[in-house]
């Protein structure tokens, strides 16, 4: 049976006051681009908008509260399985990133089943790989333990070929209730980022995109007439972070191919790609990568390439401050102003700082120790920054395990000195032990978290470790506190507007 592959985005479940915005994450497009390659027969259906026969009045519009209290957003599961039936699709794949849309991916995979009991079934994703179990115990066949240009491919050979699926290195199967783990090989992971397929852009439903107005992929709340598209012209990242959700993965490369390094396309390959984007009518990029700042001389000819090409850069996803810093050899390293004025005139006229904590205690034993506060002074590159008219909003972490309460309060009071410094707000984010992180590990083994855990729980805005050294009830009432005094009355009225015009939408009342 020849194969027709259908990659899904599954819909979105969000709190009440979260700001919606569909997929198109570049995971699923790099994989529909390696089955393309294949020769393999390949669609892809971001389920927050639906195709384009839908209608946004039914998906990415449609807000529906559910009995776990989340705002579901998307396509019915009677019409996602409707578009499978209807396509004749005979292999689907699920993406699952992130721990608090489990719910969402099983239920694809469910709406999956419905359709036919020989469809095979696949799911990635780093979320996906760290909960096998879950996922297997449901409607999936198979998951992929890495990163999946190749495997899938050996996948669908192996299903076309009528081999079994544990045949395939890199994979996750469940066999006599047992879960089989089959590590990835040397060639399962591409080293070498430039023979990695192009991403399957063109698959893209853009006109939903457009009319929904927002970044198909980034963080960046866009409301103007630029068509945006997320690009990575790196993968990995030098930091092993105790809250990163492949934290484990970097200390087990037997298992996950080694996926963690801070690899790099060519700047070349960035510009292709970068062509191919502009072939689609994308004026605006948001960078995806989670280091993208390491190699100076590197982000001058990209940033020079992609501006000079008439796109503007909207946001990245991850930068370490460490990287705003220059010298250091034989004396005190210094700001590197020249670098933030590259920046600036690059068009990133905003950069989130994560300055993560006060305590160094913490920022080394949870963050690597990539920020030094005795090395670097936050307050004066928010100072910089500001001056060369950059916006730079301040992201804080509050209630590790161990994080005493005068730990808490002098974050707290770091990002009021931010914000008096320049910083137009800053968000104090409560850590999450997800799944596939160190965090995660050490929560399981010290009693903070039980191994029943639920997955919608999983909110960067409230505590679910318990028997932490201060109260989760206390980590919760001192980030809401500092939040309010933190921040400027201005940015608190703005929020509060739109939370309270978010949960009329979604139907839950104003004090929920």
């Amino acid at each position: 049976m020849e194969p027709k592959v259908l990659l899904i985005y599954p819909p979105n479940q969000l709190m009440p006051n979260e700001f919606p915005r569909p997929d198109g994450s570049l995971g699923l497009l790099s994989l529909a681009g390696a089955l393309e390659r294949a020769s393999i027969e390949v669609d892809v259906l971001d389920a927050s908008v639906g195709t384009l026969d839908d209608s946004l009045a039914d998906t990415f519009n449609r807000r529906v509260m559910q009995s776990n209290g989340l705002v579901r957003i998307g396509m019915t599961t009677e019409r996602i399985s409707e578009v499978i039936a209807h396509g004749g699709y005979n292999v689907v794949g699920i993406n699952s990133n992130f721990t608090p849309q489990t719910k969402m991916a099983l239920e694809v995979a469910e709406a999956t089943r419905s359709v036919s009991k020989d469809i095979l079934v696949m799911a990635g994703g780093v979320n996906a790989r760290n909960l096998p179990e879950r996922f297997l115990a449901g409607d999936i066949d198979v998951v992929c333990m890495t990163e999946g240009e190749r495997i899938i491919v050996q996948l669908i050979r192996a299903w076309e070929q009528g081999r079994s699926l544990e045949e395939v290195s890199g994979t996750i199967t469940l066999k006599d209730g047992m879960v089989v783990r089959r590590n990835p090989q040397p060639c399962d992971v591409l080293t070498d980022l430039d023979s990695l397929p192009f991403p399957a852009w063109h698959k893209l439903p853009w006109p939903h995109y457009d009319h929904v107005g927002v970044a198909s992929a980034g963080r960046s709340f866009l409301k103007d007439d630029d068509r945006l598209a997320s690009l990575m012209t790196s993968l990995g990242c030098p930091f092993e972070c105790d809250f990163c959700h492949i934290s484990i993965e970097k200390g087990r490369p037997e298992e996950s191919g080694g996926i963690g390094t801070l690899r790099f396309k060519s700047v070349s390959r960035v510009m292709e790609e970068v062509r191919r984007l502009r072939g689609l009518g994308v004026s605006r990029v948001f960078f995806e990568d989670d280091s993208l700042l390491a190699r100076k001389a590197r982000v001058k000819e990209i940033f020079t390439g992609v501006t000079g090409m008439g796109l503007k850069i909207a946001d990245v996803n991850g930068v370490n401050l460490v990287h705003f810093l220059k010298g250091g050899r034989g004396g005190k390293p210094t700001i590197d102003v020249e670098y933030l004025e590259l920046l600036q005139g690059s068009g990133f006229d905003q950069i989130v700082f994560p300055v993560e904590s006060a305590s160094q205690r913490i920022l080394d034993k949870y963050a690597t120790g990539k920020l030094n506060h005795s090395t670097l002074d936050v307050l004066e590159l928010v100072r910089v920054a500001t001056r060369l008219g950059i916006t730079c909003p301040i992201n804080m972490m509050v209630g590790f395990p161990d994080e005493t309460e005068e730990e808490i309060i002098s974050s707290i009071e770091l990002g009021r000195q931010l914000v008096l410094t320049g910083a137009p707000y800053c968000s104090l984010f409560i850590p999450i032990p997800f799944p596939g992180s160190q965090l995660f590990e050490m929560a399981l083994r010290k009693g903070y978290l039980t191994p029943d855990f639920d997955t919608d729980a999983f909110n960067w805005r409230k505590p679910v470790m318990r028997n932490t050294t201060v109260s989760p009830e206390r980590i919760q009432e001192l980030q809401q506190w500092g939040w309010r005094d933190i921040n400027p009355e201005e940015y608190l009225r703005k929020r509060l507007k739109v939370d309270i015009g978010r949960r009329w939408q979604s139907g839950e009342p104003e004090t929920a």
